[in-house]
């Protein structure tokens, strides 16, 4: 349980820093919505792919 906690953390840093800076300052002026489209789906797909390492390697460690 305890790499569980770093990683959660880690997401909602990215996350903060994603949508706090990058998408309103860099991103959306300019590349516009598409962009911003794009942004999302990437940062779902990266926390996904983050939070499915914990089962994999729990299924690994048993």
């Amino acid at each position: 349980m305890r790499k569980v906690w770093p990683r959660i953390v880690g997401i909602g840093v990215f996350h903060m820093f994603l949508y706090m800076y990058l998408v309103p300052f860099v991103i959306y002026p300019r590349y516009g919505s598409n962009g911003l489209r794009f942004t999302i789906i990437t940062a779902v797909v990266i926390s996904i792919a983050v939070l499915g390492t914990l089962w994999v390697g729990k299924k690994k460690n048993s």
